[in-house]
């Protein structure tokens, strides 16, 4: 029995799950739906480099802030934060290229020296923004405080709200004679989802307020802020608990009282229910109030206003994102870390041709980004470029199989990729030749990973009606259930943290609030681990440890209590030090002994940890996880890896080989030279093996060449032929475009 649940680990869940945990003691369980926890804050990683998929930069983190206060005390200390460059946005436009400065009297005085004819509005303008951020504070922290205060909040508020209900578009048509100016004002609506004819003053007030003093990155990328929250939640009993999809929340006597849900870590899916008295939903008002709970009956009754509200104040838009591994620092072509807005007009609201042109690859307006530079990280150059659109583009292939959408699919990808690029390059020459690899995802991407419908990852849009109505908040209509995040508050990563933080304080009663803001007074508590660990996680002991190549290691770890649901080709999770965890295929399982393949190539913190851990190293280990298993279908099998690729199709092997269907199958493995085949040390494996060398003039008994040479001459019927890719990014991207232009129906990929 939990005291408290939560729905969804995004940043606002955590926030209010760490507030519950640390300020009441209470044992909460967070339930996440992707195998990667943080929501919006996790990372992604490939070849050892990584990109944060929905946090680019924070404002309002600065010493002795709020938003440093709330880290400061979720993260024990342990969060750290890099200063971005001072001119930290540059807004690119056709003869106009304007760098936003972190100090409010100097972004002023910029603009007044471009728009000298615009002086007496926008100083105005400041003064608006900063008036409509209050009223809009206000509003959301009344429904944070005890109920007695809530009044007195209200009467302060009418005194503030000037233009905060009007759309962006109707202030800044109203105050700006100059379409260039209005244009460069309205830059940053990408950071709030909604463009200026849909998009409330108030949002838009409270992003620029956010940064008019500068914007932080935090240290070590932004799957920090999920790890660090998570040692305070474990040391009070509880978890963050990955592949759980919450398909209901449980409601006995008009009282939440638990939810159901799908545990998807095994090989199979088995429905569980928890039970707590508290629940909290961090998945979005829409999925809570349509999906998770009844909508007929009494408590469809009680939500039928929100639900009403909800379908008239519509969708927000969603984006597609290009994430770059670079070959080289992008200093190197004098990028400093800052963010580029580039746009070759001035028009932002033709969201309908904006969409148009970008998937015919000419897009118009583009955000780029560097979170290697932005977290501090030298090893491992990255970039994002990212297109905001309509999502309804890539409604046709939405009941295809994440991974496996087809051809036209990923031609489509091809070309988005190639014009968000081209652009880039017009505002930051240099770029195109750094790139060393990239990868696209969709909204079709954003929906599958975090439930968000059709990808729109700012949840309820901020539009003047939705701050109107005081339907929404951190106090659903259900008793014992609660609403966090930014459907709760406000949109953005404090905005979420703030959704939070009301979250508890509801669910903690009249004291709630009181007793949160006291907390974060306090000096930072130090961040512990968990007296026991949560029961998705094991201690283990380093047992064995080989090496095959000169970056190729064969470990096996003795863990605590053996696991008995494992589907071959899943994956655990290791603590590699420092808070930090990596993902590696689990190469074979007996009992208690996990075994794994590593590549310590790529110089990381797990490259770092098996290069210098000798063997009776202690640490942790999550798992079973991830859903890349075999099919249960008879048609012919061909596997394809280079390197540790190799490490989930050895637990297939033996599983094939015990159903007597092993040599029916095909490896096609690739390596640079003979000294690096690991195969010879490695059984079963499919008698027919293609090895491929790329790296040695002669090669007897394989290929001169990458696997995709192999590829290119196989026969195959691809009605009847799974493939099953696993390796480096880049193999597994051409591969994937070498299938799909050759007719292969099923392929299943996994990236490193």
């Amino acid at each position: 029995m939990y005291d408290a649940i939560v729905i969804g680990s995004g940043i606002g869940g955590l926030t209010a799950a760490g507030l519950l945990a640390g300020v009441a003691d209470k044992k909460v369980l967070v339930l996440e739906k992707h195998t990667e926890p943080g929501g919006l804050t996790h990372v992604f990683r490939r070849d050892g480099a990584s990109w944060d998929v929905g946090v680019h930069y924070v404002g309002d983190v600065g010493p002795d802030s709020q938003g440093r206060a709330l880290f400061d005390y979720l993260s024990g200390g342990k969060l750290q934060w890099h200063r971005m460059t001072d001119s930290f946005d540059h807004f690119v436009y056709p003869n106009l290229h304007f760098k936003v400065p972190s100090n409010p009297g100097k972004f002023e005085t910029n603009l007044i020296e471009i728009f000298p004819e615009e002086e007496q509005a926008i100083r105005q303008y400041f003064v608006d923004v900063r008036k409509a951020t209050t009223w809009a504070i206000l509003g959301f922290t009344a429904t944070m405080v005890p109920s007695f205060i809530e009044p007195v909040l209200r009467v302060i508020q009418r005194f503030t709200q000037g233009h905060a209900t009007k759309t962006t578009k109707a202030y800044l048509e109203e105050s700006f004679r100059s379409p260039q100016l209005r244009s460069l004002l309205a830059s940053q609506w990408g950071d709030y989802g909604l463009t200026p004819k849909r998009s409330a003053f108030a949002i838009h007030a409270m992003i620029v307020n956010h940064y008019l003093h500068g914007a932080w990155f935090p240290q070590g990328g932004s799957s920090r802020i999920a790890r660090t929250f998570e040692q305070g939640i474990e040391s009070k009993g509880g978890s963050i608990r990955v592949a759980q999809e919450v398909v209901e929340i449980l409601v006995e006597d008009g009282r939440s009282v638990g939810v159901r849900v799908i545990d998807r870590r095994g090989p199979n899916p088995i429905e569980r229910t928890y039970r707590a008295p508290i629940v909290i939903s961090n998945v979005g008002v829409g999925l809570t109030y349509k999906n998770l709970l009844p909508t007929s009956g009494e408590i469809g009754n009680a939500t039928a206003a929100t639900r009403s509200k909800i379908d008239q104040i519509g969708a927000g838009n969603s984006a597609v994102t290009l994430y770059l591994r670079l070959k080289t620092d992008a200093r190197s072509i004098g990028v400093k870390g800052e963010n580029y807005w580039i746009n070759t007009d001035l028009d932002h609201d033709d969201t309908q041709g904006q969409t148009a042109d970008l998937i015919k690859g000419n897009p118009r307006s583009i955000f780029v980004s560097f979170p290697s530079i932005k977290s501090g990280d030298e090893r491992f150059h990255t970039a994002e470029i990212i297109g905001n659109m309509d999502p309804s583009v890539f409604e046709s292939w939405k009941r295809q199989p994440s991974g496996n959408r087809g051809a036209d699919y990923s031609s489509l990808k091809q070309t988005i990729s190639e014009g968000l690029l081209r652009l880039a390059e017009t505002a930051i020459p240099g770029l195109t030749n750094l790139v060393e690899y990239s990868e696209l995802s969709t909204p079709l991407t954003v929906e599958h990973y975090t439930s968000h419908k059709s990808g729109a990852f700012y949840g309820l849009p901020a539009t003047p009606d939705r701050y109107r109505s005081r339907l929404f908040g951190p106090k659903s209509p259900i008793d014992g259930l609660y609403i966090s995040g930014q459907d709760a508050a406000c949109l953005g990563i404090l905005g979420a943290m703030m959704g939070g933080v009301g979250a508890a304080s509801k669910a903690l009663g009249s004291r709630g609030y009181p007793m949160i803001q006291a907390a974060l007074k306090q000096p930072s508590r130090k961040a512990t681990g968990a007296a026991t660990l949560p029961a998705e996680k094991r201690n283990a002991l380093l047992q064995t440890k080989q090496q095959l190549t000169s970056s190729i290691w064969d470990v096996t770890f003795k863990i605590e209590d053996a696991l008995t649901e494992f589907a071959p080709g899943q994956f655990a999770r290791l603590h590699v030090g420092n808070g930090e965890w990596r993902d590696y295929s689990i190469a074979g399982l007996d009992g208690e002994n996990v075994r794994f393949l590593i590549s310590t190539r790529t110089g990381g913190h797990g490259s770092q940890f098996f290069e210098s851990a000798p063997v009776g190293t202690r640490t942790e280990i999550e798992l079973a996880l991830g859903e890349y298993t075999l099919t249960d279908s008879r048609r012919r099998k061909i596997f394809v890896a280079t390197g540790t690729g190799l490490a989930p199709f050895l637990p297939m092997f033996r599983s094939l080989d015990q159903k007597g269907w092993l040599n029916d199958s095909v490896l096609l493995f690739g390596c640079k030279t003979v000294k690096e085949d690991i195969t010879t040390s490695l059984s079963p494996l499919p008698i027919n093996v293609i090895r491929c060398i790329s790296r040695e003039t002669t090669v007897v008994g394989g290929i001169q060449g990458r696997v995709t040479d192999g590829l290119e001459t196989l026969e195959f019927d691809p009605d009847a032929t799974d493939f099953y890719v696993c390796g480096s990014s880049a193999m597994v991207a051409d591969c994937k475009v070498l299938l799909e232009k050759r007719g292969a129906l099923h392929i299943y990929i996994e990236s490193y």
